[in-house]
């Protein structure tokens, strides 16, 4: 069933910025119109275990209510420093003691997994501000085995080759559930929680176009990339997480469209001082998503450096 059905009935109101486009958008073809059944439900410990749904749409397995959105407590040591590390790290000596450590969840991709998650948890466990952060992208156009399960079934029902919107909602939700049963069982168990919205490469979202819909990092409407990071907040709120978003202005303005999100961003790879990036007086050219910064990471050497502001 296709997620904007399920918006009707009240699921998340939130999503709704997902799943309207904006004008002159491309969007999935509509599915025939049908009666459907709603049950609300919560996840269970399989992911992809949510009982299943017909493909005619007549029956939807929906979240329970979403807890009240909490952002994260207010960040009192503004110039705090420290490092984020993830698999990239594996094999190397851990970062030395600091004050924020920041770790990855997985592989680089979501449903992948960092193998080096319980080192760097222990390491991260020693810090005053410590989280993690899982890695999202679009399902859309692959047919991989891990996609076929975990886009196709979930939270919004079992989907159709056409149904983005139902693939991209289970998609989001599944992958947070499952990086957060991942990173638990790794000793990796801040509350804090951070969504890496980003581009490994300049092409790794679609032109508009003929290609829009074709597998890569991202798909060019940015209302289903939208509708991936809204379903995985979603998620990780049902799991009494507080969320972030990991990335800049320009990248998450290509993939979302600049989605107003809210709550405290993350501000990624810049070369300045963190000051400047911290300052209100510059958020026009340096925040997005409707927050304001928590961290700033540098620019590497050895580790990723991060700085509270």
């Amino acid at each position: 069933m296709p997620l904007k059905s399920l918006i009707s009935l009240g699921v998340a109101a939130a999503c709704v910025l997902a799943v309207a486009p904006a004008a002159g958008a491309a969007t999935s073809p509509a599915p025939p119109t049908t009666t459907t059944t709603v049950i609300t439900t919560t996840p269970s410990d399989s992911i992809g275990g949510l009982p299943a749904s017909s493909l005619d749409g007549s029956v939807a397995y929906v979240p329970s209510s979403a807890a009240k959105h909490t952002a994260f407590a207010a960040q009192k040591d503004t110039g705090a420093t420290g490092y984020d590390i993830s698999w990239p790290e594996c094999g190397g000596a851990m970062p030395p003691a600091s004050s924020i450590a920041i770790v990855g969840a997985d592989g680089g991709h979501p449903f992948s997994q960092n193998p080096c998650l319980q080192q760097e948890a222990a390491w991260a466990a020693t810090a005053n501000t410590h989280a993690q952060y899982m890695v999202l992208d679009s399902p859309i156009g692959f047919t991989s085995p891990h996609v076929l399960q975990y886009a196709y079934h979930g939270p919004a029902g079992d989907c159709t080759a056409t149904e983005y919107y139902c693939q991209s909602f289970n998609w989001g939700y599944n992958a947070a559930y499952s990086a957060v049963q991942n990173a638990t069982a790794g000793g990796a168990t801040s509350t804090k929680w951070w969504l890496d919205i980003e581009l490994p490469q300049a092409s790794s979202i679609n032109p508009p176009g003929a290609q829009c819909y074709t597998p890569n990092f991202w798909v060019c409407d940015q209302s289903l990339n939208s509708t991936v990071v809204l379903a995985a907040e979603l998620a990780l709120r049902q799991q009494g997480k507080d969320v972030g978003v990991y990335s800049t202005q320009k990248q998450w303005g290509a993939i979302t469209g600049g989605l107003p999100l809210g709550g405290p961003i993350w501000i990624a790879g810049y070369d300045y001082p963190a000051p400047t990036y911290c300052d209100v007086a510059n958020a026009s050219k340096y925040w997005f998503a409707a927050g304001a910064p928590e961290f700033v990471q540098s620019l590497p050497a050895t580790y990723d450096p991060d700085t509270a502001c």
